[in-house]
Order: C-alpha cells, then structure tokens, then sequence
C-alpha cells in the first residue's frame, strides 16, 4: 500500500535505477515531435508508409555493442515490444550512434539492423509495425537498451526511452 502512495518521480527514479546507464534517446528527423506520429509514418492499412524514426543515441557506456529497439503501443496487447523488436550493432568503444531508419511491415532489414522478434499486429507480417490505430489517439513509445553483445542475448547495460507520438 505505500508503493502506491510514492510520488511518480520516485518511481521513477527506482526504475531508472534499474539499468545501469540512462542512455540519451533522440529523434534525427524533426518530423518527429513526440506529440503527434507524423503524416504518412502510419501502417499502410491507414494509408501510411511508415518506417521507424533514425535516431541519435548517447552516453552508450562502455562495452556496447548493439542496440535493441523495442516499439510498444502503450495499453494494448502490443506493449512490451509488441510494435517489434529489432536490433542495431555499433562499434565497441563509441559513445554515441546514429540509427538509420528501418522500413515497416518488411523483414527485409538494412544492413546493421537483426530481428529480434517480428510485430505481434494484425497488419502485414515484418519487423516494425507502424502506428496502426487508426487515429484513435493510441500512445507509441520507444525502449532502447544498450546491449554487451551484437545480440539480443547481451547483457543490458543501459536504457532509455522515447515518446513517439499520439495516433
């Protein structure tokens, strides 16, 4: 009963506590607000051609090597990574990455990206599942951990999190 009545940012802070590194999460291209999911970046079931955002990465600590992207719709069965999971190696020693965007409803991935496990949607198999509401207001949001291993069975040594948008 006390855990509920802690304020939201001591949870918060537990959560963050939880990895080892809060890694810096950032969009790349400014269509991409956090608000709103931008004009045409919906699934093509909604007349979009989505893809996920290229991203900036910092503070990666020491010993990354691969990123693991997890896109989540928050409040439905596509949380936790529901969206798709997908991975993205980088050189060891670098502090920060820049992440390519990646195509939606594909498997076929660029190069740098692995799949980690494909979106749990009713659209078209891939990936990536782009915001499929339907403008239903849904929440989209982005989990990303830095990873020991060019895997998605490295040790987690930092996260961060992004909002995508509304949809």
């Amino acid at each position: 009963m006390l855990r509920r009545a802690l304020p939201l940012f001591l949870l918060t802070v537990t959560l963050a506590a939880q990895a080892e590194t809060r890694l810096t999460v950032r969009f790349a291209n400014p269509a991409w607000n956090g608000v709103t999911i931008p004009a045409g970046q919906q699934c093509p079931k909604n007349g979009g051609a989505g893809a996920t955002p290229a991203l900036n990465v910092f503070d990666l600590p020491p010993g990354t090597a691969a990123l693991l992207l997890e896109f989540s719709e928050k409040g439905t069965g596509l949380d936790n990574g529901g969206m798709g999971r997908i991975g993205y190696t980088i050189g060891k020693g670098v502090n920060s990455a820049q992440v390519p965007s990646a195509p939606g409803n594909s498997m076929a991935l660029p190069p740098g990206f692995f799949l980690v496990s494909a979106h749990r949607g009713d659209d078209k198999p891939g990936a990536y599942l782009p915001p499929c509401s339907g403008g239903k207001g849904a929440r989209y949001v982005l989990t990303v951990r830095a990873l020991d291993a060019a895997n998605s069975n490295g040790k987690v040594l930092g996260e961060g999190r992004l909002e995508l948008g509304k949809y």
